[in-house]
């Protein structure tokens, strides 16, 4: 993409975390921001925080949400040309001794945040992005898609499923000689809420969306960042050490 500035960009879970360093940056970058969460007292504070950032009350694991959502930002917006699928949630399973019901209480919210639901409203915005004289997509991995960690199995799979269908997503853009670009983002632990009390070292939202948005400047299709190139050097190396690493 060459310029942000004068773009319209839609950012889910972009009430805190990487989402909202995210927003902020794009904004600074020029553009016209909407954020989606589920929490509306929090979109009211932070709208009230960023002067110009417009919210929408959505949980993207809901398909009901997720076509409301895309009929407010086309009239809210206009002419979408930045997509953001960064809404996630992590729950801790231990499938040896949790009951079964625990989990299936959990799984499918998980898996329709985390996958199904980029992959729905991805697909609904689709003829907006199309129709943009340049768009990107950018799609939140984690390094957990390269080496998963024990205590979060369904987490793992589902970033596991990102990092794949964005290359696939990028092939049949390609194909169909279309403007819009695939942008896989793998960050490594970044200080959020969800990592709360984890291993030192998180790296702030801020310098996640710093990267991202020279990312997206330079047309690049993956981005990893810090522990997460690592990682992947020690993965296509020296495998079983690289798990043993992140296993936990």
């Amino acid at each position: 993409m060459k310029s942000i500035a004068g773009q319209d960009a839609l950012v889910t879970g972009g009430s805190a975390g990487i989402g909202l360093a995210l927003a902020r940056a794009l904004q600074a970058h020029g553009a016209r921001v909407g954020i989606c969460a589920r929490d509306a007292d929090r979109l009211k504070t932070v709208a009230a925080e960023n002067p110009g950032l417009q919210t929408f009350v959505a949980d993207v694991g809901r398909t009901d949400d997720l076509r409301r959502l895309c009929s407010e930002v086309s009239e809210r917006l206009g002419g979408l040309s930045i997509l953001v699928n960064n809404a996630g949630i992590q729950y801790q399973y231990r499938f040896p001794e949790a009951p079964a019901e625990d989990i299936l209480a959990k799984v499918d919210h998980e898996l329709s945040v985390n996958f199904g639901g980029m992959v729905k409203l991805t697909a609904l915005l689709m003829p907006q992005l199309l129709q943009a004289p340049e768009a990107v997509i950018v799609n939140m991995s984690s390094s957990l898609a390269i080496t998963p960690k024990a205590s979060a199995p369904v987490y793992c799979a589902s970033k596991a499923a990102v990092h794949s269908f964005s290359r696939s997503l990028r092939y049949q853009l390609e194909d169909a000689k279309s403007r819009v670009a695939v942008l896989d983002v793998m960050p490594p632990l970044v200080d959020t809420a969800m990592t709360a009390g984890r291993w030192q070292g998180r790296l702030l939202p801020e310098h996640v969306a710093a990267a991202v948005i020279e990312a997206v400047l330079e047309g690049r299709e993956v981005l990893k960042l810090g522990d997460t190139v690592r990682l992947d050097v020690l993965n296509r190396l020296a495998p079983r050490l690289a798990a043993r690493r992140v296993r936990g």
